[in-house]
């Protein structure tokens, strides 16, 4: 458990020493010997000692000496001095260099072994506070690293009200984060909205993007000064000013009107995306969830202006109502595949909207379900599943398609163009009649079925039926049996293969229900009508 070096010139006082003390008492393993100050220094160098016994006079370099450098490489380690003179001026330079005690030969072994065990509780100590200290560095430094994070929670909760804003509510939360603000600290909420990257980032890119994004409003926006840049429970950033609470606040809203621009320009430079900022009002703690929630409201009915400086107070409310387009008017040019003329409705549409520096997020909403729903209606009227078209480069997340005028009139334009391109295409194939017919004529030895011709056609199979006998006059199925047989008679008058290998090349397994077709369509069972019509050849 514990080591000792005793250091003494004379080898029989080392092992007077050694005998003279139930060592193993104490709790001491292991006992090392050295005979001058040389031997010793190499001891300690290679072996970890907790008590040092050390005569001061010896040969060469004395105890002293040794104490003086031990004290420079080994300053834990308690040294008791033993000499056979009760010199002062030993004493006195002995306690100068922290001697643990001053012993005088021949030492009383009781008062050797008790002054030993003084020595090792204290080391004892020494080390109970070394492992204390060393636990409190090690969490010391998590709390450190995650300091952001707790104080970020604190922000979120309060902002939130998961923190009740009462003043010895919050007192309490602050008290527990170690926050660096007060109860009675205003803040001035700042909401950072990231609205569009200018390049494709992987994921791991834009994360470290979002990560600058985050350092940069910290050096632009803060500036050394009391806030803290966050993000609240949905990956908002926000940046907070704190302020001690008096009437008069250090940082003017000028100022962090400039703050911004500075902030957007070095965003759209160097970080390759479009921010906007969301100022709000200087708040009490406990008003903080109020200023949050109006800014986020602030931020959803902002459709029009991207990489702007916006104050809340100065947000202007429109009492106008926005005049929904005619949808039913889209859903026949839609049906018709006018995409040009339906591209410039829209984009006139979307013209006027952006004129109007009131429209909200709910109006794009509106114009976002009301579409969607027209398209929906054209493509079940016309038979056509909604994966077919939509999808493809389409894509139905709606908090994407409004997150502004812009996002809502590209998202727009590219499913106008996606239902016409289909539209048109289903017309340039003549008629999806025809082309079912084609592949009807071309797959007669392959088992077709109504879905699978719908699948090749991408329409539903109950519209196809439908179609197929308002275009031709005749079922689906009774026109794939018709084209069977027509194949039949020219296989039964043109090869040498025998009835039942006929019906099994047209998958009918089942040859008294073959013969049954044919009958209905000839009158005659096959091999009647391979004898017939072979003599009349």
């Amino acid at each position: 458990m514990f080591q000792l070096l005793i250091v003494d010139d004379e080898w029989f006082a080392v092992e007077g020493i050694k005998s003279g003390v139930d060592w193993s008492g104490l709790g001491i393993t292991a006992i090392y010997e050295a005979f001058n100050v040389d031997q010793a220094k190499l001891q300690l160098a290679q072996t970890e000692v907790d008590v040092i016994l050390c005569d001061i006079e010896m040969p060469g370099q004395s105890g002293i000496e040794l104490a003086e450098w031990a004290r420079e490489n080994f300053p834990s380690v308690p040294i008791i001095f033993l000499t056979c003179h009760a010199d002062f001026a030993y004493a006195q330079k002995a306690i100068h260099l922290g001697s643990f005690d001053y012993l005088l030969k021949p030492v009383d072994f009781d008062v050797l072994k008790m002054t030993v065990s003084k020595a090792l509780d204290q080391q004892l100590e020494a080390k109970r506070d070394k492992q204390q200290n060393e636990i409190y560095q090690k969490y010391f430094k998590m709390w450190e690293s995650n300091k952001t994070v707790l104080y970020e929670r604190f922000w979120q909760d309060l902002m939130w009200q998961r923190i009740v804003p009462l003043p010895s509510h919050i007192e309490r939360a602050l008290a527990a984060n170690d926050m660096p603000v007060k109860a009675g600290y205003s803040v001035l909420p700042l909401l950072i909205s990231l609205e569009k990257w200018e390049k494709p980032f992987s994921m791991r890119d834009e994360e470290v993007m979002e990560y600058a994004v985050r350092k940069t409003a910290e050096e632009l926006l803060l500036q050394n000064e009391p806030g803290q840049v966050i993000r609240d429970g949905n990956g908002v950033l926000f940046a907070l000013f704190f302020d001690e609470g008096t009437k008069e606040h250090a940082r003017s809203f000028d100022q962090i009107k400039k703050r911004c621009q500075a902030y957007i320009e070095a965003c759209s430079v160097y970080l390759y995306c479009k921010v906007s900022c969301y100022i709000g009002e200087w708040s009490s703690l406990s008003a903080l969830s109020q200023s949050y929630n109006a800014l986020i409201q602030m931020e959803l009915n902002n459709v029009t202006a991207s990489q702007a400086v916006l104050f809340y107070k100065e947000q202007t409310l429109s009492s106008k109502e926005v005049q929904l387009p005619a949808f039913f008017e889209w859903a026949e040019l839609l049906e018709q595949a006018k995409d040009d003329q339906l591209q410039k409705i829209a984009s006139d549409m979307f013209d006027k909207l952006g004129t109007d520096a009131g429209i909200k997020g709910e109006t794009l909403t509106i114009i976002y379900h009301g579409l969607l729903q027209t398209v929906y209606y054209v493509l079940q009227k016309r038979g056509v599943p909604a994966h077919a078209v939509l999808g493809n480069g389409v894509t139905l997340d709606s908090a994407t398609a409004t997150k502004s005028l812009v996002h809502l009139r590209a998202w727009t334009m590219r499913l106008i163009e996606a239902v016409c391109d289909h539209f048109s295409s289903i017309e340039k194939e003549s008629t999806i009649v025809e082309k079912v017919k084609r592949l009807i004529e071309t797959h007669l030895f392959d088992e077709m079925s109504r879905e699978s011709l719908a699948a090749s056609v991408h329409i539903n199979p109950a519209y196809l039926s439908r179609l197929f006998r308002k275009e031709s006059g005749m079922s689906l199925s009774d026109y794939m049996i018709q084209q069977k047989m027509k194949k039949v008679n020219e296989l039964l008058l043109n090869s040498g293969e025998t009835v039942s290998n006929i019906a099994k090349m047209f998958h009918y397994t089942n040859f008294s229900h073959f013969s049954k077709l044919y009958r209905k369509y000839y009158g005659l069972n096959p091999q009647e009508y391979r004898k017939q019509f072979s003599k009349n050849q």
